[in-house]
């Protein structure tokens, strides 16, 4: 039992980030062990709770909730805590990316490896807390993160590259437009090998050259984004690339500013339909 009343004392979510690990699986562990008990949805103290260093705090806007003694983050209940409890899937929920852009980010930081099946922990992943798990019904390999991920500033560069409001390319193009970086950002952790800004040379009767957003030279496909708002001149310009890339019959995923929110599963079904899988 706690009884320096000086010390620090924490929300059951900020004792769980402390100690790098879910806030879930923390108030599951009180539950468990009698700490607290949870009355018409709210999580009261128990005497076991008090006796282990529990009170009470007030927010004013939030109410009453309990805290703990920072000291607690030694207590040997804690060892009862998985040590990676984050799956892709929670990581995707709690840093607002796609499922499938998890593992293809955790790979390009150099975290995880892809295996036949699953993912392959990386020593370098090891060290941020990583750990390696197999299914035991598939054999299927794969890796669970602590909390404490989410604070990793190299995570949280990647997690915002990945959104609209990206302000620099993985990459390193050069691209001064925000929706532009998104989309280079997304190809490049999709592992899509692709040009910016590429003059791309017509066959057949539309002859001549365009220039388009992106190009990916192996599938031999264009990707053209079209602002919601084009500057002065450029709805010409944009109508002629459009019947240009048609007349030659060349491949070519168009976007809108409103694909933006749900690029991840618009772009990968649009290149699923040109025979061209992202995992």
């Amino acid at each position: 039992m706690s009884t320096d009343t000086s010390q620090r004392h924490l929300s059951t979510t900020a004792l769980a980030r402390a100690i790098g690990k879910d806030s879930k699986e923390l108030f599951i562990l009180l539950a468990n062990s009698r700490w607290i008990v949870k009355v018409d949805n709210q999580w009261h103290l128990t005497e076991k709770g008090r006796f282990e260093g529990g009170t009470y705090a007030n927010h004013p806007k939030y109410g009453e909730y309990i805290v703990w003694p920072e000291s607690l983050r030694h207590h040997p209940v804690m060892g009862l805590l998985p040590e990676a409890p984050l799956s892709a899937r929670n990581l995707a929920q709690k840093s607002g990316l796609p499922a499938r852009l998890v593992n293809l980010l955790l790979a390009e930081r150099g975290w995880i490896k892809r295996h036949v099946h699953g993912w392959l922990l990386t020593e370098a992943g090891r060290a941020l807390g990583g750990q390696q798990h197999e299914s035991e019904t598939t054999a299927i390999p794969y890796v669970s993160w602590p909390e404490t991920l989410l604070d990793n500033p190299t995570w949280q560069r990647g997690v915002s590259a990945l959104g609209p409001a990206a302000s620099g390319t993985l990459d390193g193009h050069i691209l001064s437009d925000g929706p532009l970086r998104f989309i280079d950002n997304w190809l490049y952790v999709a592992g899509l090998t692709h040009a910016i800004g590429h003059e791309l040379m017509l066959g057949g009767a539309a002859g001549g050259q365009v220039k388009v957003d992106f190009y990916l030279p192996g599938p031999g496909v264009a990707i053209v984004y079209w602002p919601e708002q084009p500057a002065p001149g450029k709805l010409a310009d944009t109508l002629e690339v459009r019947e240009k890339l048609k007349s030659a019959h060349c491949p070519v995923i168009e976007l809108e500013h409103g694909h933006l929110d749900n690029l991840d599963e618009h772009l990968a079904k649009a290149l699923m339909k040109l025979s061209i899988a992202v995992y």
